[in-house]
């Protein structure tokens, strides 16, 4: 049984996009190193705001901890092991032949260790029996580190992981289980165009809030009555507010509401850096949040290859960047991508368009912009005509 890792042809960036990820047989992407050698599985969040919200949903899948793919399971029994035979094989990293089994039935999942060398722990303790499994607790089939995915989990993941990155200071599933197993307050950081709009919604979307829609502020209210009522359309649901040089400070009754678990607010801030936070929220409130900086992707230039390959397939275009020219394919990974997601995106939807069209001119028209900007934004970037190594 292999491992799901596919490009979906719809991102799914608002809660209500569908999923799009079936069952392959490729193998988990190892965008970054294996999983390093662990004795004992990370326990949940240690969360104070979790409350009303946190209730039961089934697993449905479960992945290797912050590496790309994962397996869906099915209705009975499935082994984890070293051995051909077991449901899901993982060769030549050191598990038992047949260590641990998944017993998945309508709304249960149970672990049991199956007398492996190495053992099988959950929540800082080895495995004795069988334990339940519930959506973002890990288990460690030493020394693989597992998660548990719920549905919307599995959906949103690509692009938690798409938008933080392989060397992120938190890892992609480390954010993935704060969103879906917590609700404490957020700070999400990073330049303009890094997608803090789109990781603030999609930690929405996997949390067990997901079914009512957030509440999303790009600026900040002076009137401190219009403050305290986006705290209330916020009740039960997230509040993402956006913060920037402009802000002016939340009121101090406002903030205390924020931040007290009995009020319901999911709160997401997102600003350029955590000193903006601080001058809207204060020192002390921006100290309690979970802090998620985002790196702009002149940072990730050995990312940017799958990023844009990512983009391709999103619109279900049949070229990657190997069918480029080797003069393109430099320019791409060595260009600073200042504008980080937004520029990329829009040099991908030129190159889509000018390969489709078969010119600049027809390609600029059908995107609405003249052909001299999109002359420029090639140049710029460093592509030159003609853009792909074979015909258009």
């Amino acid at each position: 049984m292999g491992p799901t890792d596919k490009f979906p042809q719809r991102a799914p960036d608002s809660p209500a996009a569908p999923s799009s990820f079936r069952l392959s047989s490729v193998a988990p992407t190892q965008s970054q190193s294996a999983s390093p050698l662990t004795t004992r599985t990370p326990p949940l969040p240690d969360d104070r705001f979790v409350g009303w919200d946190a209730g039961p949903d089934p697993t449905i899948a479960i992945c290797e901890n912050n590496v790309e793919g994962d397996w869906e399971l099915r209705l009975g029994e499935i082994s984890i092991g070293g051995s051909r035979q077991c449901t899901i094989s993982i060769q030549g990293r050191g598990l038992s032949a047949r260590h641990c089994l998944l017993d998945r039935r309508v709304r249960k999942l149970l672990l049991h260790d199956l007398d492996s060398s190495h053992g099988t722990f959950f929540r800082e303790r080895k495995l004795e029996g069988s334990v339940e499994l519930s959506p973002g607790d890990m288990f460690t089939a030493r020394p693989i580190t597992f998660v548990c995915l719920r549905d919307a989990m599995r959906q949103y993941r690509p692009t938690v992981f798409e938008i933080l990155g392989s060397d992120a200071v938190r890892p992609p599933d480390w954010v993935m289980v704060q969103a879906a197993t917590g609700s404490g307050p957020m700070l999400l950081t990073g330049e303009a165009g890094c997608d803090l709009d789109r990781l603030a919604r999609a930690i929405h979307a996997m949390s067990s809030r997901r079914l009512r829609s957030p509440v999303e502020v790009a600026t900040i209210p002076h009137d401190h009555a219009a403050q305290a009522d986006l705290v209330q359309q916020a009740s039960k649901t997230s509040l993402i507010l956006s913060l920037d040089d402009e802000s002016a400070p939340l009121g101090q009754d406002v903030v205390s509401k924020l931040f007290d678990a009995r009020v319901g607010v999911r709160f997401i801030a997102i600003a350029s850096s955590p000193s903006i936070a601080r001058r809207a929220l204060t020192d002390a409130k921006v100290g309690l949040m979970q802090h998620v900086p985002v790196r702009p992707l002149g940072d990730r230039k050995d990312e940017i290859r799958k990023l844009l390959d990512r983009q391709f397939a999103k619109h279900a275009f049949c070229r990657r960047v190997n069918d480029l020219t080797p003069v393109n394919q430099d320019a791409l990974k060595t260009y600073p991508w200042p504008g980080n997601f937004a520029e990329l995106r829009e040099v991908v939807d030129g190159m889509i368009a000018h390969a489709t069209l078969g010119g600049l001119r027809p390609a600029a028209e059908s995107l609405g912009i003249s052909y001299q900007k999109l002359d420029r934004r090639f140049k710029r970037v460093g592509l030159k005509i003609r853009l792909f190594g074979q015909g258009e």
